[in-house]
């Protein structure tokens, strides 16, 4: 069970607009978007120190990397709900749950159906 320290969601991407446009959207929806950040690397320093509930994940990365992020951020917390936001590419969505995240959103994707995918996921206290 997860403690009471987890909370919130973390968005993290390369693209300064879509992380604003994520959070606002979060928001509006009654979520609590604790912060962003713009690379791998602070996204691990930020799960370690923050402890979110929720991550969303929209990263430039190839399918080694992604993999290897998700499981990075998984030894940090293995409870932890991870949300891909990516490219249609094929076979990459199974490969990113078989990784241990817990959904993956193709672009192009509705701000409806990002907060929909956010409230399945998320766990409740």
């Amino acid at each position: 069970m997860r403690d009471v320290l987890h909370s919130g969601i973390l968005v993290a991407g390369e693209v300064p607009l879509l992380r604003v446009l994520l959070k606002m959207a979060l928001e509006d929806n009654g979520f609590d978007v604790t912060g962003e950040v713009d690379n791998p690397q602070d996204l691990l320093i930020m799960c370690q120190s923050q402890k979110p509930a929720v991550v969303l994940i929209d990263f430039n990365l190839d399918q080694i990397e992604i993999v290897r992020l998700i499981e990075s951020l998984l030894d940090i917390d293995p409870v932890l709900a991870l949300v891909v936001l990516m490219d249609p590419i094929t076979g990459q969505g199974e490969t990113i749950l078989a990784a241990g995240a817990r959904a993956f959103l193709q672009k192009p994707f509705s701000m409806y159906d990002m907060t929909d995918l956010v409230r399945k996921v998320k766990p409740v206290y």
